[in-house]
């Protein structure tokens, strides 16, 4: 006769304690925290897709002592997944949740391998075994192995559907910066379908509206550890902007560095995915205004009334100008 017990494939029983793990994990309380007592502090890009979240981390990049690897979307369902399976022992559990990130889509343009983080992280005294510590790892590892090992003092993440996991992202680190991004819905919306990222104009701005709104609602409850900045401001005002950024994020910085920030193209050169991908054109050149009011030079006026009935009250609320608004 089978039972819970013998059910299990003899090669998953490893120790006579195994039989206890199906009970562990069904305990919220027993198995490996998301986080420990370490002060990690990292900090997240988030917005609305095309609201200026890449050249933010364009920016950002170019400061000697901050990094951020490429976008990658398994943030949000790796913590779910390390929540669900974290009795497991930690060996398993250190495989487990890397996989997640090495067999991403994405990971390709990271341009590494995760084997030798592996060792390092078996390796980690029994206090230090959480997953904000695998993560703050990963992220460092990053770093280390493009070229910034000593000079990187605060990694961050620039993705932006995570504005949808901020409340999970803030679970796992308590000391965690978010930088939220915000542009004018008409432009954005038009910069979404030019993307592809949807194809209609409803489905476009409904990621817009979900975004802020979401957005919205944290900021209202963590304003201490988020800083809006709004993309019109980041292109005509960029020294100023990055300023106020570092200033937040409590890096150090003065005119010739924060010049140099802005000025930083060139550097997307060692960025594979911003080099290598279309949508990511306009981020590869200085910093302009030519795309402030391109939504609506675009739009049919039928196309802007929709527009305005489903957008109308957040861009008001924001204080931009009705979908309908002409621009010279």
């Amino acid at each position: 006769m089978k039972t819970w017990y013998n059910a299990w494939p003899p090669e998953v029983l490893h120790s006579p304690f195994d039989w206890l793990l199906p009970i562990k994990r069904g305990n919220p309380f027993s198995g490996y925290p998301v986080h420990g007592d370490e002060a990690y502090h990292p900090f997240f890009i988030v917005g609305s897709p095309r609201s200026g979240n890449t050249l933010m981390r364009r920016i950002l990049y170019a400061h000697p002592h901050l990094h951020i690897p490429p976008e990658i979307f398994v943030l949000g369902n790796t913590v779910r997944l390390f929540r669900q399976y974290r009795n497991m022992k930690w060996r398993d559990l250190v495989y487990f949740i890397l996989a997640q990130y090495e067999f991403a889509p994405e990971f390709e343009v990271f341009e590494i391998s995760l084997r030798p983080l592996v060792a390092r992280l078996l390796d980690a005294p029994k206090s230090s075994r959480n997953l904000a510590f695998i993560l703050n790892s990963l992220y460092r590892y990053h770093a280390e192995e493009k070229g910034k090992k000593t000079e990187c003092k605060r990694w961050g993440d620039k993705t932006p559907p995570n504005i949808f996991r901020l409340n999970t992202i803030l679970s796992v680190f308590p000391d965690a910066q978010f930088i939220y991004m915000v542009r004018d819905g008409v432009d954005s919306i038009v910069s979404i379908l030019e993307a592809h990222i949807h194809d209609d104009l409803e489905s476009s701005a409904d990621r817009w509206l979900a975004g802020v709104k979401a957005a919205s609602k944290f900021i209202s409850r963590h304003p201490n550890i988020c800083l809006e900045v709004r993309y019109e401001n980041l292109v005509q005002m960029p020294v100023e902007t990055a300023s106020t950024v570092c200033e937040f994020l409590g890096i150090e910085h003065d005119a010739n560095l924060v010049n140099s920030m802005v000025n930083s193209h060139e550097i997307t050169q060692q960025m594979t995915d911003i080099r290598t991908r279309v949508n990511h054109a306009n981020v590869r050149q200085p910093i302009s205004v030519n795309s402030i009011g391109k939504g609506r030079r675009k739009l049919s006026m039928a196309q802007k009334l929709r527009l305005q009935e489903l957008i109308g009250d957040e861009l008001e609320r924001l204080g931009y100008e009705p979908a309908t608004y002409e621009y010279n």
